[in-house]
């Protein structure tokens, strides 16, 4: 009975071994011009981070278990003994616009090799404070994550012209386990028809078809093929209440997608004002943050006096995806989109708008009418 009771614990220790190494990654090492000091790992963010480890005459080794099933975006920094703050990024086989490109990141596949010399290196009309050193090392080791990364151009996915949507296809034929096209193309979902969406989902093959953010962007693509007869919510208005987004007096609607916390949307603010000051009557004017905080969104509505419809939706809310799918949001702000009385989108553009690209606007929605 005893005998029974040890091989059973030795069994559930095992499976549970087997079952902690399964998300587990080991970065080591050998960097011989690296200063001592603390290496720090973080996760898609430089502030995120999540591990760190003392480095010694260049040699390190750092063991992360992660707590999702689904492989992660992680890169490294340095801090050496006198402050200095190194920033790693890895040279691959991609390119971005015809040249070399480098990444910061690497995938957090099983083991993680680094050996070799940095090199550092300051890009052309930037000037780096004394206290911080971009450097790049030569090598790195990895799995098949980081390998799809790495061979994956840097600008495949800044347009989605047909040429651009063949090179996408043939990329996930030649890595269908690649979570970094499976990321990118949850992404930028809405820029893509849901039939191109549905034909890249067709060509991924393996573990990645039964992941969760496979099965969340494939049920979230079916729903897009009936998205006209979804109907459109109600949003919170500054006054608490509930009403329509749009106004059908008006014949074209210019909305601008923002949020408290986003320097450029701030940063937007006084352009759209003078712009709401000029604009054709026919054109209305409308503000959705997608603040989590209320209370955030409120005070920066008091600070910046938005004269036009402001509303707010937060990503968690139900309503959210039927916001996303309508006009085309893929989760990117400052997001300005022109739309008609009937949703048909003419017109949209993602970041900080200039003076030119928002008076652009204006003249579609004035050559439009007549």
């Amino acid at each position: 009975m005893n005998y029974k009771i040890f091989l059973s614990l030795i069994i559930a220790f095992f499976i549970l071994s087997c079952s902690n190494n399964k998300y587990k990654t080991v970065i080591s090492g050998n960097i011989p011009n690296l200063p001592d000091g603390k290496l720090y790992l973080y996760k898609d963010k430089y502030n995120d981070r999540i591990d760190s480890v003392e480095t010694h005459k260049g040699k390190f080794e750092m063991r992360y278990q992660r707590k999702t099933a689904e492989p992660q975006y992680l890169g490294i920094e340095h801090i050496d003994q006198q402050g200095i703050k190194r920033s790693f990024s890895f040279p691959t086989n991609a390119k971005y616009k015809g040249s070399g490109c480098n990444s910061q990141y690497f995938f957090s596949d099983s083991i993680i090799a680094i050996n070799g010399e940095l090199e550092e290196f300051t890009p052309k009309n930037l000037i780096l404070s004394p206290q911080y050193k971009l450097v790049k090392n030569p090598k790195i080791s990895a799995g098949m994550q980081t390998k799809a990364l790495y061979n994956i151009d840097c600008d495949l996915f800044n347009n989605f012209s047909a040429p651009s949507i063949l090179l996408i296809k043939n990329k996930i034929r030649q890595y269908p386990y690649s979570y970094h096209l499976l990321y990118n193309i949850d992404d930028n979902k809405n820029s893509f028809s849901p039939q191109q969406v549905d034909e890249f989902l067709k060509l991924f093959k393996g573990e990645i078809t039964e992941s969760e953010s496979f099965k969340k962007l494939s049920a979230y693509n079916k729903k897009r093929f009936t998205e006209k007869e979804i109907a459109m919510p109600l949003l919170e208005n500054s006054t608490g209440k509930k009403s329509e987004i749009m106004d059908s007096k008006y014949k074209k609607h210019l909305i601008v997608f923002w949020a408290s916390w986003c320097g450029p949307c701030r940063q937007e603010i006084p352009l759209l004002k003078t712009i709401y000051k000029n604009k054709n009557p026919d054109l209305e004017f409308i503000s959705i943050s997608i603040d989590e905080d209320r209370k955030a969104w409120k005070k920066a509505l008091n600070e910046e006096q938005m004269t036009w419809k402001q509303y707010i939706i937060a990503e968690k809310d139900p309503d959210y995806e039927k916001i996303q799918m309508r006009f085309r949001l893929n989760g990117a702000i400052p997001y300005t989109v022109l739309v008609d009385n009937d949703f048909k989108i003419i017109k949209a553009t993602v970041g900080l708008s200039s003076e030119k690209n928002l008076k652009d606007f204006i003249k579609i929605e004035k050559v439009s009418d007549k």
